[in-house]
């Protein structure tokens, strides 16, 4: 079982060094707190969901279950959050007992869990882990052709709202694309109206249209103005998912 989990390369290994925040240490042979118990009890079924899940993964599962109600219950969200991730994992692992589904309701349930104790790069990590799995394994899901395909151009574009360096790269490859497609066409012309094909010139040319910042030096060939337009759109909608992107990272 332990195997398994490990092989989940894109959730971090299975921890078993965690503390409940609100478990007290306790002298040997002393009581704990009534008000804390239900932290102790949740910690005590995380470590051994842990232990079982070396030798039984149905029995560790419903630990890891029940661990994650009653650290929910107690505020516990880390250990929450753990416990969860942790049956996620081993409802997506291909032996029994396998669920896709309500693997991913595992890793949301953690994702917020994650973002109530604040640590909100686990929360982002578990988040894009759900949006890649639809997207992947739609199909398994019942996710529809055009939404799969919609989830597809949201995470080349993108990273899913998550990686605002996906939607730089996004912005350079257009660039240099469309200066491409410029080179080709001869579809650059200087202000005079003469020809200006130099690699140099298209890119820059390309640049400061698909910024809309068009400084006039230089001007699309009649042939390519609805080119230069197109990329003009393309710039205004990226530089603005950009910074909607880079927003949404730096929230939290």
């Amino acid at each position: 079982m332990e195997a398994r989990l490990t092989e989940q390369t894109d959730t971090p290994p299975l921890r078993d060094d965690v503390v409940a925040d609100f478990a007290p240490e306790l002298a040997p042979g002393g009581k704990p707190d009534e008000h804390l118990r239900d932290s102790v009890e949740a910690q005590a079924l995380y470590d051994r969901a842990v232990r079982e899940a070396t030798t039984d993964e149905r029995d560790a599962v419903v630990h890891f279950l029940r661990a994650a109600k009653l650290a929910d219950a107690a505020r516990e969200w880390y250990l929450a959050a753990l416990a969860l991730r942790a049956a996620g994992d081993i409802f997506r692992s291909p032996a029994p007992p396998y669920d896709l589904e309500r693997a991913l309701r595992m890793y949301l349930r953690a994702a917020a869990a994650f973002e109530a104790c604040g640590h909100f790069d686990d929360a982002r990590d578990l988040s894009y882990l759900v949006m890649k799995l639809r997207m992947w394994r739609g199909a398994e899901l019942g996710v529809s052709v055009p939404k799969r395909a919609e989830l597809f151009l949201f995470w080349a574009v993108a990273g899913f709202g998550l990686r605002p360096l996906r939607v730089l790269g996004t912005a350079a490859a257009t660039i240099i694309g469309f200066a491409l497609l410029f080179w080709a066409t001869d579809g650059v012309r200087a202000s005079s109206g003469t020809l200006a094909n130099d690699p140099t010139d298209v890119l820059y040319f390309s640049g400061v249209t698909f910024s809309t910042v068009g400084y006039g030096d230089l001007i699309p060939a009649p042939h390519m103005r609805l080119a230069a337009m197109a990329e003009a759109v393309l710039g205004a909608f990226t530089i603005g998912l950009f910074v909607v992107v880079l927003a949404n990272r730096l929230r939290r």
